[in-house]
């Protein structure tokens, strides 16, 4: 049991590293030219890229803690969040960060640089990124509901992450401002998990300390 504690917590420390470097990597993103290839839109990148990795190490342990009292829900919304940030945090967004500015930069691909031009250049690309985008913050809003009824979590924390995809979604011009709230709350959950509050009991029933 030990061991296993030793693994979460380790898992906890790891999301919310992951979480809150993702977090800081979307408020910069809104504060830097993501079509020309500069020093701060690296640091920003990798800071996402870094972040994305961690965070997808660290999904799970954050299920792990819960899985028993989340129940299917919980285990389908976690396989579609794992695949959908797996495809999108950690192929798709060094795609963007390395390679889109330097295709930007080649003669007669400055109308590569628009909004969602880069996406729509391939059917088959624009599906696969539409289907993670879905799979993810549809993941993410039944993972919500799942922790919500599991209980493990603080409902607060756990309200966050349901309504989150949701609020990005309809954030328009502070998309940014809510995709690091979501994240900041996916820190918390990590840094709980980390610091023993949330952990497994001995009769391997998954509660929250204190609950």
């Amino acid at each position: 049991m030990t061991t296993i504690n030793g693994l979460l917590r380790a898992s906890g420390v790891v999301l919310c590293a992951g979480a809150v470097l993702s977090a800081a990597a979307s408020l910069g993103e809104s504060h830097v030219d993501p079509t020309t290839i500069n020093p701060a839109m690296t640091a920003v990148g990798t800071a996402g890229v870094v972040g994305g990795l961690l965070v997808l190490l660290g999904l799970p342990g954050w299920y792990a803690v819960q899985a028993t009292r989340a129940g299917r829900l919980g285990a389908v919304a976690f396989v579609m969040v794992f695949l959908g940030w797996a495809g999108l945090e950690v192929t798709t967004r060094p795609l963007f960060t390395y390679v889109a500015p330097a295709l930007y930069a080649r003669p007669g691909n400055a109308d590569l640089a628009a909004p969602g031009a880069l996406d729509s250049v391939s059917t088959g690309y624009l599906s696969y990124v539409g289907s993670l985008l879905i799979a993810l913050n549809l993941g993410l809003l039944l993972f919500g509901i799942a922790m919500i009824r599991a209980r493990v979590f603080p409902r607060p924390l756990s309200a966050v992450i349901a309504v989150g995809p949701l609020a990005v979604f309809f954030s328009g011009p502070v998309e940014h401002e809510a995709i690091a709230v979501l994240m900041l709350a996916i820190a918390a959950c990590g840094l709980l998990v980390a610091t023993g509050r949330v952990r497994p009991s001995h009769a391997d029933v998954l509660v929250a300390v204190g609950a």
